[in-house]
């Protein structure tokens, strides 16, 4: 029979755990972040799009177009939504 496993009080004086600061990200460095995401997508995504229009016989890239109007779009949209929701809030 497997006896259960000892438990251990994290809550100990002096722990790491009661150290530690609290970690706030301002408004700012949202806006910064998201702008550095959609940045990124729209480079990538132009890039793909632009390569399939150049050639547009290469299957590799138009599987990665396919992939661009699929994945890279819908992320667009929730970092979008995320980041910049309705200013209805009061």
């Amino acid at each position: 029979m497997m006896s259960s496993p000892e438990q251990h009080d994290v809550d100990i004086p002096g722990s790491v755990f009661h150290d530690r600061p609290s970690v706030e990200v301002s408004a700012g460095d949202r806006l910064k972040f998201a702008k550095q995401i959609l940045l990124g997508l729209a480079i990538i995504s132009s890039g793909i799009i632009a390569g399939y229009a150049c050639f547009p016989s290469n299957s590799a890239l138009a599987q990665l177009s396919e992939l661009v109007k699929i994945g890279a779009l819908p992320i667009v949209t929730l970092v979008i939504s995320f980041y910049f929701p309705n200013g209805s809030k009061k």
